[in-house]
């Protein structure tokens, strides 16, 4: 302990920055961020990049207008006949930052959205360093690297994942501190809780084995027993976790019983595991140098620089350090491993839970978490091992290196100019604000702003922005859809993709066509029903009719029975392009199952997907028959000869669904939306047992007469997961309030 603090008081040795200059370099480390969205912020713009325009931004602005109309949205009917809302993690219906959405501006929604979690990290990077014994030049480069580095740069496009990314070094920093008082447990819980909440259960994962290693490795303190800190660290951290996650339970327990009912439940198939992994020679040359190609296409850059790579050797030389520098060396070399494509990293994704996981980049979280947090300890490692004399004969020569460092990086004259002018100022600054200081805390402020400068430079080409009323201008091609009272079929999303970006950047022209071809989520503003979801967790009904629909000989005749009236594509038979952009072609489908329907003659089938399948054939005749997956009761007797029928939906929300139908003969109602947990069908107060439909829509027998039936999505899961997030909030307040450390 004695070691530590005598280190600790070493590092910050020497007359301590003005408060003023302090506090700038405390927030420089968000100045990227702020030089990539600040202008849009200005000029009216919206984020665009990759995922943001087409997906990201329905999800939130679909969710704001359903919670502004004051309803809550536990269910979204327009997206592969209908999908459970609360449970999908990235529309963050109840996610506090998500209220930013409610604002009438979008663009600056967006921008405000990511500049809160760029300062999240930030601030929890310094304070991990800061809580080591770190000076502000060594926070600033830390966490400049953290928040400014081409993985959040990159990571940024997906908001559900950057948004858990941010929590990270705050969890982990109260882990390390051994979680030795209420307060710091309650905010653990709270941070785990806003970290869960956001939508991305892989980095989350990541978060708690990181926590709970470093718990291991408590920071000592000398007012503490070593062993005592030890050995509590981990249980505390444990709690901390658990509360956090009962929580975000409201999200959580839906999401759970969602991904029991889709293609999670089991592994995925190797080819779905391995889209992203790149090899580790790969990964080498993307973090030393800006935007690498690879044969990555989920983060287009993963930069952080051959001057990090090398400050983030040195804690290994500082014997006080050691131990925690080797844990985050481990940390960061696992995280490697785990996303680098070939063995030892694919057989480690085939282990559970790993095998349920897209896109193992995300792990690369964990890389950048440890090279920064290494990175800022060695900028101090440096600082302290070099002498005042060496540092002022060296101190010309290192500022010279960083500026060529700076200059040199790719990017226009103007930025480049900025970047010499920024560090001569920032020289002068560092001078003239305290004479007293040292030569090593000059050269370490230099170095840190330097590295901002050089992120802001290489990061800014990985932001675009489109004008922000184009987020919700309706395109005038789907005026030709009408009024459908059925569903949309559309091409597959990635012969979609390839037409959306020909002769088209990620801008306003690239976003304007995937809103005629209503991809991604884009269907959502437009209020169009379509077949495909662009889930990322799909119900596995959703993603076997997608499926069955591509891998089909005929898509548009397989497409009928899911209620799809008509196909809507910018692609001509064979897939080849309109030789016009905004040329589409609008195909009716026959034979289709309409979304409100009543037979009277059925099969039993009681596997889903071969009930799907065998109706997708053409073996079924949508007219007259359906496939249940057992016998209704009561069973209906035979029908007349001339049959009567009036039905028609009277009511149609997102929750609640109201048929009304007269018949002269008993059978089988047949609605076209998703058979799914939590909807129950009532008449006249009377329970009406919910029978599957040709595998996966739902049905309800009745007998001749005229009937009223009403169908509500009443959650099991919403409702539990409500009570638990309830619990743990009280049990928070009570413990706040009580006030006591924990013992």
């Amino acid at each position: 302990m004695a070691g530590a603090g005598r280190f600790s008081s070493a590092y910050n040795s020497g007359v301590p920055l003005r408060p003023r200059l302090t506090g700038l370099l405390g927030a420089a480390a968000i100045a990227p961020a702020l030089f990539w969205l600040g202008p849009a912020l200005a000029g009216r713009l919206a984020p665009s990049f990759r995922d943001q325009g087409d997906f990201f931004y329905p999800l939130k602005l679909y969710t704001a207008d359903r919670l502004r109309a004051g309803e809550i949205p536990l269910w979204n009917p327009l997206s592969g006949a209908g999908e459970p809302w609360l449970a999908n993690g990235q529309a963050g219906v109840f996610y506090p930052p998500s209220a930013l959405f409610l604002l009438s501006w979008p663009g600056a929604a967006g921008i405000l959205f990511l500049l809160v979690h760029f300062a999240i990290g930030a601030w929890g990077m310094r304070r991990l360093l800061k809580q080591e014994g770190v000076s502000e030049s060594g926070a600033l480069f830390g966490g400049a690297v953290f928040v400014a580095s081409g993985l959040p740069a990159s990571l940024s496009a997906f908001w559900n994942h950057f948004g858990a990314y941010a929590y990270l070094p705050a969890i982990v920093a109260i882990a390390r501190a051994g979680v030795r008082s209420r307060g710091a447990f309650l905010g653990l819980a709270a941070l785990v809780g806003l970290q869960a909440m956001a939508g991305s259960p892989e980095i989350c994962g990541l978060t708690a084995v990181i926590a709970l290693a470093v718990s291991f490795l408590p920071r000592p303190d000398p007012d503490r027993p070593w062993l005592d800190s030890r050995k509590k660290s981990p249980p505390r951290t444990a709690g901390g976790f658990l509360l956090g996650l009962a929580v975000a339970a409201w999200m959580l327990v839906p999401m759970g019983e969602l991904a029991l009912h889709s293609d999670r439940r089991g592994p995925l198939p190797t080819a779905e595991r391995e889209p992203g992994a790149i090899t580790l020679p790969e990964l080498g040359a993307g973090l030393a140098r800006p935007r690498t190609a690879t044969r990555t296409y989920w983060l287009p850059s993963i930069f952080v620089g051959p001057l990090v790579l090398a400050v983030a050797a040195a804690p290994f030389f500082e014997r006080d350090r050691r131990r925690l520098a080797l844990l985050l060396a481990g940390i960061g070399a696992a995280a490697l491993l785990l996303a680098a494509a070939g063995p030892p990293g694919s057989w480690l994704r085939a282990i559970p839970p790993l095998d349920r996981m897209r896109y193992p980049e995300k792990i690369l979280a964990a890389a950048v978490f440890a090279l920064a947090a290494l990175s800022g300890l060695g900028l101090d490692a440096l600082r302290f091992r070099a002498g005042g004399r060496t540092l002022r004969a060296l101190f010309p020569l290192i500022a010279a290196a960083a500026l060529a460092l700076a200059l040199a990086t790719p990017g226009p004259v103007g930025f480049r100019s900025a970047a010499a002018v920024g560090l001569a100022s920032a020289a002068a600054l560092a001078f003239a604000g305290d004479r007293s200081q040292t030569a090593g805390a000059v050269l370490g402020t230099i170095c840190a702003l330097a590295l901002v400068i050089s992120f802001a430079i290489t990061g800014r080409s990985l932001f675009t922005f489109v004008p922000d009323a184009a987020l919700r201008e309706r395109p005038p091609t789907l005026d030709a859809l009408g009024n459908l009272t059925g569903r949309v079929l559309t091409p597959p999303p990635r012969d979609l993709s390839r037409w959306v970006v020909r002769d088209a950047r990620f801008d306003r022209e690239a976003l304007s066509r995937q809103r005629e071809a209503l991809g991604g989520y884009t269907n959502l503003l437009s209020g169009v029903s379509t077949v495909r979801t662009a889930a990322a967790l799909p119900t596995g009904a959703a993603r076997t009719i997608a499926d069955s629909i591509d891998g089909s000989r005929d898509p548009v005749r397989a497409a009928g029975p899911a209620s799809a009236r008509v196909l809507w594509s910018p692609l001509r038979p064979g897939l080849l392009p309109s030789r016009k952009v905004g040329e589409f072609f609008r195909a009716p489908i026959a034979p289709y199952r309409p979304r409100l329907s009543f037979v009277r003659s059925y099969r039993i089938e009681s596997d889903p997907v071969r009930a799907w399948r065998r109706v997708a054939s053409g073996e079924v005749d949508l007219a007259r028959e359906v496939l249940l997956d057992r016998e209704p009761s009561p069973r209906p007797p035979p029908a007349p000869r001339s049959p009567i029928l009036i039905a028609r939906l009277a009511e149609d929300r997102p929750e609640r669904i109201v048929a009304e139908i007269a018949t002269n003969a008993s059978g089988l109602l047949v609605v076209t939306d998703l058979f799914f947990p939590g909807w129950v069908a009532e008449e006249e107060g009377r329970r009406l047992p919910i029978l599957r439909a040709d595998g996966f829509f739902r049905a309800v027998a009745l007998p001749a007469g005229s009937h009223r039936v009403i169908f509500r999505y009443r959650p099991v899961s919403v409702f539990l997961g409500a009570g638990i997030s309830a619990a743990a909030l009280l049990t928070i307040l009570f413990l706040g309030y009580q006030g006591e450390p924990v013992r």
